[in-house]
């Protein structure tokens, strides 16, 4: 048996891949028909190749996210859905926000193809790759400063800063004996 808190995971999860499957139905719907019916823009490849993010973000999501049910027998021959994983918790953080990022960005710029009906809203899409980038980036010096990499430019300021205070020399070698990693 479920407990609450999965089954409440697992409705919440329902609803926000409701919502987005609607969303992105009902924008690439819109955006199929003014490309073919008013001809703008006249090439229609970047739109279908510029989807393929968003439909693998959603396969993903939806493949997470989605809550998995068995059907059981209780008493009586009834036969009753039973909560079998209530999927992962779609509101965290971390690359389920991201794939939500692409998703969003992806029909953002369906929207402003159809108002521009131009195909240059597809450069936009290098974003994305930045965005990731800058990402990684941030991620990689995190890791270089806990595991104690880089340069001590932090550590000669600080010393810097606590002698312009007014510091005596046993109250910085006190700060900087705090400052160290300690081992256990």
């Amino acid at each position: 048996m479920a407990g609450n808190a999965e089954k409440k995971q697992a409705t919440k999860n329902a609803k926000i891949l409701k919502e987005i499957h609607l969303i992105s139905l009902g924008v690439n719907v819109i955006t199929l028909l003014i490309i073919f019916l008013f001809n703008r823009p006249s090439n229609k490849k970047p739109f279908f190749f510029f989807n393929i993010p968003l439909v693998i973000c959603e396969l993903i999501v939806e493949k997470i996210g989605r809550p998995r049910f068995a059907l059981e027998k209780v008493s009586g021959g009834r036969i009753v859905p039973k909560l079998v994983s209530s999927g992962e918790d779609l509101s965290q953080s971390g690359l389920t926000e991201y794939l939500f990022d692409v998703i969003y960005f992806t029909l953002i710029q369906n929207i402003v193809l159809v108002i521009l009906g131009s195909n240059n809203v597809w450069y936009l899409s290098l974003v994305i790759p930045a965005f990731a980038a800058y990402k990684l980036y941030g991620l990689f010096l995190g890791g270089r400063q806990l595991l104690g990499g880089g340069s001590d430019v932090k550590g000669e300021e600080s010393a810097s800063a606590s002698k312009e205070k007014g510091q005596s020399k046993r109250q910085q070698k006190l700060e900087k004996r705090g400052q160290k990693v300690r081992y256990r």
